[in-house]
């Protein structure tokens, strides 16, 4: 399965961007950032299908709401995309 994870600053971030998707009937789970994704160690990540990928990301900007990071599950390993 494709997708994408959203990482989000801090839990808080992290539950405020979960409650956005929810609210625009998109599903989503809510974990720690996987090791190496970022230099913060306090970092969330929203793991949300590639199909929704853009419909998610439209929710959350209407929400005012930004990740700080998007990156897209390619094989093994991840690859940043533009936000």
């Amino acid at each position: 399965m494709e997708y994408y994870l959203l990482i989000a600053r801090s839990v808080t971030h992290a539950q405020r961007m979960m409650r956005a998707l929810q609210g625009c009937s998109i599903r989503a789970a809510m974990f720690r950032a996987p090791a190496g994704l970022t230099n913060r160690g306090c970092s969330y990540a929203l793991r949300v299908r590639a199909e929704r990928r853009q419909e998610a990301q439209d929710c959350l900007d209407r929400a005012g709401l930004r990740p700080t990071a998007v990156f897209k599950r390619e094989g093994n390993r991840y690859v940043e995309v533009s936000v």
